[in-house]
């Protein structure tokens, strides 16, 4: 299911949109938070990348957005649950392993008693 979030989340139009709304929405934020050292001294590799992000979020926000509309108005499953659902099933295979590891530990920690209890009796 995540795929097909996905699949939807790559559509020519969603792409573009978000594409647009970086672009506009990231350069605004670019000048207003980052215009200043532009200006003044030139781009260090920190500020280079702090720049890039600015535009990548709205991209993200814009994408996450359209996707999700259109999830919605198929009926299908917002990324959220489908993430939910996932991290579930994850937790309860490792709940179950867990308790398999710990199973194991106690029985070991028996025989090791007993090997102690044993080897005290040897002792005496």
């Amino acid at each position: 299911m995540i795929n097909s979030w996905l699949k939807i989340a790559l559509q020519k139009n969603i792409l573009m949109r978000a594409i647009k709304v970086a672009l506009v929405v990231g350069s605004i934020l670019m000048l207003i938070n980052h215009g200043d050292v532009m200006l003044s001294n030139g781009l260090s590799t920190k500020e280079f990348i702090k720049i890039t992000l600015t535009y990548l979020v709205p991209y993200c926000v814009s994408t996450y957005s359209s996707t999700e509309a259109v999830c919605a108005a198929e009926n299908m499953p917002s990324i959220n649950k489908l993430i939910w659902e996932l991290l579930k099933q994850k937790s309860s295979e490792l709940a179950h392993c867990s308790k398999t590891v710990f199973n194991s530990l106690i029985i070991r920690l028996q025989h090791t008693k007993v090997i102690i209890k044993i080897l005290n009796e040897l002792h005496l």
